[in-house]
């Protein structure tokens, strides 16, 4: 699921935001994510 960046692109055009395809691409491909990543978000 999720594999080609099209498929992606249809769910952000349908009003999912990217977090929620990022959380899904890393559990239906099998990743295990060993370390969580350090994420700055500004709100401008």
């Amino acid at each position: 699921m999720l594999e080609t960046s099209e498929e992606r692109v249809k769910l952000l055009k349908a009003g999912i935001p990217g977090k929620t395809i990022e959380k899904l691409y890393v559990v239906y491909n099998n990743f295990t994510v060993v370390t969580k990543p350090v994420l700055i978000e500004v709100n401008a």
